[in-house]
């Protein structure tokens, strides 16, 4: 007798978000080609992309579960990266003197 796969949805929409804000962050960090406004304006692709993932999952509703666990866990991760990023941003204008 087979056991039907359990697909969790959330999990590769999870890591394509991780790998993508990672990339975007590093890529401000070292060559400076992308904004912070950038990435800031970007998060809105993760519901998008948790949303195609749930729509593709109900094709074929075999044994689907939701991985609250991994989409919590993504949007935690992606607002702290956020605001270290705006703390980022912070300390860079007051060390130009800029902010006040």
């Amino acid at each position: 007798m087979e056991t039907a796969r359990i697909h969790r949805v959330g999990t590769v929409t999870t890591g394509i978000v991780f790998i993508a804000f990672g990339v975007m962050f590093i890529l401000h960090l070292f060559v400076n080609v992308i904004s912070y406004d950038v990435i800031f304006k970007l998060w809105p692709l993760i519901l998008v992309g948790l949303g195609v993932e749930v729509l593709l999952s109900n094709i074929r509703p075999d044994n689907l579960v939701y991985d609250k666990g991994a989409i919590v866990l993504m949007f935690i991760l992606a607002f702290f990266a956020m605001g270290m990023a705006g703390a980022d941003m912070v300390f860079q204008y007051l060390a130009s003197g800029q902010l006040f």
